[in-house]
């Protein structure tokens, strides 16, 4: 009997299948897609940047992203995309002996610009100087001739309003012209230091994920906060959100967080403390449980060296970590690179045990 010439080449059809879907499914080459293995990120908030974006490091996920808000937040207004805001006051922060000038920019978003405490934004300067082309191989430039335009970020030290603030150090060095020395400013310090109310500026933003938990309120979270100069910025803003009133501008005095606080600020000296006023206030208003040293780098130690904060935590480090392990402190890190080393390292110590629990309440935002 003969067969149907369809049934004949059914086998080659059947051995051809493969090859011709790209050599067919078999055990070796089923592997788990690289992008599955790689679920859990953590935001890393770069400073001084020459774009707005944000750095993606491999780490487990931190709580605070268990809600869509925090993530609907970032980077809504970029560099390409900014919001057009109003200067509504500058003025300084430190005092007379101060190391470093630095100023608190008061800025009009009209409620445009979401965000959660711990959030910085990006100022673009010399926005409105921007030299428009359409050369495709010649990008927009923008401030000063043959500079790049960029976004500089800085932290946010206001709650959730239609103004927000953040602190800004001016940035000076000397340069050689004409065989004598001449006071310069940092680009974006140029910019901020000629600023004058009601100019605009423009944000990109917001940025970051050095937020709070989502519950501090509720579970009275503890807390102690590290920082370096303008460090502090996120603090003041976890401050009004935790004591503040709707606004977020003064503390209540019968606030719903029994918490404690405790917070280690590194500056060169007593003048150079930001947002010192708010800090006396909190204190004062809650003594039992905001409790704040300040260390000063312009104290040295005994063989000459600056004295700083991440010294003097590592000195009294058995009484920092009876604060961090038995009261189950969230802790935060904020300022000069140079504090998380030394702050890890009590962390993982000999006679410590550091596991994930323990890691995923280590928030570090440095520069």
């Amino acid at each position: 009997m003969k067969l149907p010439v369809a049934l004949l080449l059914l086998p080659v059809v059947l051995l051809l299948l493969p090859a011709a879907t790209g050599g067919g499914v078999t055990s070796h080459k089923v592997s788990a897609c690289p992008a599955w293995e790689k679920k859990k990120y953590e935001i890393k908030k770069a400073f001084f940047v020459k774009s707005a974006s944000t750095i993606c490091k491999k780490r487990k996920p931190l709580r605070h992203f268990t809600n869509a808000e925090g993530n609907s937040y970032t980077n809504v207004y970029t560099i390409r995309n900014p919001l057009r805001c109003k200067v509504v006051d500058k003025v300084k922060l430190v005092r007379q002996n101060a190391l470093h000038e630095v100023y608190n920019l008061e800025i009009d978003h009209g409620g445009m610009f979401k965000y959660l405490e711990g959030h910085s934004c990006g100022v673009i300067p010399y926005y409105e100087e921007v030299v428009q082309t359409d050369d495709k191989n010649n990008p927009q430039e923008g401030g000063k001739k043959g500079g790049k335009k960029c976004a500089r970020l800085y932290s946010i030290s206001s709650s959730n309003s239609n103004n927000l603030s953040i602190a800004i150090r001016i940035h000076t060095y000397e340069a050689e012209k004409n065989g004598h020395l001449h006071l310069q400013y940092g680009y974006c310090s140029g910019y901020i230091k000629g600023l004058k109310k009601n100019d605009n500026i423009y944000l990109t933003g917001a940025h970051g994920c050095f937020v709070l938990p989502n519950n501090v309120l509720e579970e009275n979270t503890n807390l102690i906060l590290i920082a370096t100069g303008t460090g502090i910025s996120p603090y003041i803003a976890f401050l009004k959100k935790i004591w503040g009133n709707q606004k977020g501008n003064f503390p209540q005095k019968k606030p719903s967080y029994k918490g404690q606080i405790y917070l280690f600020y590194g500056v060169y000296n007593e003048d150079s403390i930001l947002y010192l006023q708010e800090l006396q206030q909190f204190v004062k208003m809650h003594p039992g449980n905001f409790h704040v040293e300040y260390v000063f780098s312009s104290a040295k130690n005994l063989d000459g060296t600056s004295h700083h904060v991440q010294d003097e935590i590592y000195r009294r480090r058995e009484n920092f970590l009876r604060l961090f392990n038995d009261l189950k402190c969230e802790l935060y890190i904020c300022g000069h690179k140079s504090i998380r080393a030394k702050i890890m390292e009590i962390l993982k110590g000999d006679d410590q045990v550091w596991d994930a629990e323990k890691r995923k309440r280590v928030h570090v935002e440095v520069y």
